[in-house]
């Protein structure tokens, strides 16, 4: 039986992640008759203060819940339920954020592929919003979304960290997500190391999962704030932290091409167009 973990790091979304581990678990128990594949969560509970972490352990007491103080975000979050499944040594590990919600069949779908790629590469589900337009998957070079084949997969540069099927033999190469960043850009640097040792990064068929994009514009792009806030905001570890954004695009545009974004973000900051809403 092949073993599959699954990460994610969460933080004051009660309701959110308790919805998105029951889709889980359904999930799970739709590829059950299959006796092919066993699942395993690992849930990184972040410093929760609404409950989060007692509702988790009391609803699904088979997750394996793990707990930070709130200073670890996205990447830092990951890395740790990454860091604790890997001593497991799955066949897989599935990335999943808890805002996403899988289609009927999804995780059927991404293992039928991987599969069918004979687990060497990394898979990617696309998801929508409620409108149904794309707001996560696969990305081009050109940051736009990779529209996915209803029926065959699709090649990407790189990825969103939504939902993402990450097989061992690609796990034994490049490891855990990049220990440098805190909230962003683990995922897209993932793809982009993954490029670089060759290595497969394909969406998967089809329309997988539910999520909306966060809403609203980012604090340092927006005028309504004064300079000095907008700065803060860009250096803290939801806005674009200029040394963990120059990293990861000396990797993905090379050296000139980090120096023009960073001098491009720093007039954003000094001179938005206009009041953004």
């Amino acid at each position: 039986m092949l073993g599959v973990a699954v990460l994610l790091t969460v933080f004051n979304r009660r309701e959110k992640t308790l919805a998105c581990l029951d889709n889980c678990f359904r999930q799970f128990d739709s590829l059950a008759a299959l006796e092919k594949y066993s699942f395993t969560v690992y849930l990184v509970d972040d410093g929760s203060t609404d409950g989060t972490a007692d509702a988790v352990a009391a609803q699904y007491p088979a997750v394996r819940l793990l707990r930070g103080e709130g200073g670890l975000y996205w990447n830092q979050g990951m890395r740790r339920a990454w860091e604790e499944a890997a001593r497991e040594d799955y066949d897989f590990y599935l990335w999943l954020n808890d805002d996403t919600l899988m289609n009927e069949g999804a995780l059927a779908t991404l293992m039928e592929t991987s599969e069918f790629l004979r687990h060497r590469a990394i898979l990617v589900g696309t998801a929508v919003d409620a409108q149904g337009q794309y707001s996560y998957g696969g990305r081009t070079r050109s940051n736009r979304i990779v529209e996915p084949d209803p029926a065959i997969p699709t090649p990407c540069y790189t990825f969103n960290g939504n939902l993402v099927l990450v097989p061992r033999s690609v796990y034994r190469v490049l490891g855990n997500l990049e220990a440098a960043y805190r909230h962003s850009f683990g995922d897209y640097d993932y793809g982009v190391r993954a490029l670089r040792k060759g290595i497969a990064r394909v969406v998967a068929p089809g329309v997988l999962a539910r999520c909306d994009r966060n809403p609203g514009v980012e604090r340092w792009r927006d005028a309504r704030f004064p300079l000095r806030e907008r700065y803060a905001y860009l250096f803290s570890p939801k806005g674009r932290p200029p040394k963990e954004q120059f990293l990861y695009d000396s990797r993905s545009k090379g050296f000139f091409g980090a120096v023009g974004h960073f001098i491009s973000l720093n007039l954003k900051v000094l001179f938005p167009k206009r009041k953004l809403k």
